[in-house]
């Protein structure tokens, strides 16, 4: 979409030992993203992965590399964030069912107005997950009473 525009980046938050993969953005960079994830869990004949990070509207702050997997294992609630390799590459497990709501959740998140809440999606990694996985819009203005 036009004017799309994704950073990702790792942080460490308050209250958690985990590491965090953080995607924040504006409405059209969050509505790209969850449209190429619906497509991907409506079972593409081309591919069974897409790299979040490989797309020309994300950009991350470090190295970071994260691939979403389409597998036939695992949870049928959750998905999976793992590391696989020493530094900063990550894949994102789950099954087309998961995905698939990952997905619709991504894209009410671009539709939410202004000034209303919605604007985040805490990816459903599963408790067995070492790392955790947030989206956000970061284009709402917090104006909840006009100016006068």
């Amino acid at each position: 979409m036009p004017g799309a525009s994704l950073t990702a980046e790792l942080a460490m938050w308050k209250g958690t030992h985990k590491t965090v993969i953080e995607v924040r953005g504006n409405r059209q960079g969050i509505f790209s993203l969850g449209v190429l994830l619906l497509w991907l869990s409506d079972g593409s004949p081309y591919t069974d992965s897409l790299s979040i990070t490989g797309l020309p509207f994300v950009r991350f702050k470090s190295s970071l590399s994260l691939t979403v997997v389409l597998t036939m294992e695992g949870s049928d609630k959750y998905g999976k964030l793992i590391r696989t390799d020493k530094d900063k590459q990550f894949q994102w497990l789950m099954k087309n069912e998961v995905l698939e709501k990952q997905a619709i959740s991504l894209l009410s998140i671009a539709f939410t107005p202004n000034g209303y809440c919605g604007d985040h999606l805490h990816a459903n990694v599963g408790p067995d997950s070492e790392y955790e996985l947030f989206f956000a819009r970061n284009d709402h203005r917090r104006e909840f009473f006009p100016a006068g």
